[in-house]
C-alpha cells in the first residue's frame, strides 16, 4: 500500500502531529509530511484521502480520530 517511508519521514509526520495537537483536537486528522488535513465529519474523510492521493500519490501515513482514541498508521 503506497510508498514505503524512511524513519526520518515517519518522524516528520509524528513531529507535525504533536506540534499541532491542540489545534486539531476533536477532528479527524491526516498527516502527510508536514501538511495536516482535518475534518470534523467522517463523511468528508473519503474526499480528503482522495485529495491526498492525487496531490502526493500516496495515502496518509498517520490518521488519528481523537474521539475514538484511535491512531491508524499506514506504511
Amino acid at each position: 500500500m503506497g510508498n514505503m517511508l524512511s524513519k526520518s519521514q515517519n518522524t516528520t509526520e509524528q513531529k507535525t502531529l504533536s506540534k499541532n495537537w491542540e489545534k486539531y483536537r476533536g477532528n479527524i486528522v491526516m498527516v502527510v509530511g508536514d501538511e495536516i488535513f482535518a475534518t470534523k465529519r467522517a463523511k468528508k474523510v473519503h474526499n480528503i484521502v482522495k485529495e491526498i492521493e492525487e496531490k502526493f500519490h500516496r495515502r496518509p501515513l498517520i490518521t488519528y480520530i481523537p474521539k475514538e482514541g484511535t491512531l491508524v498508521l499506514f506504511t
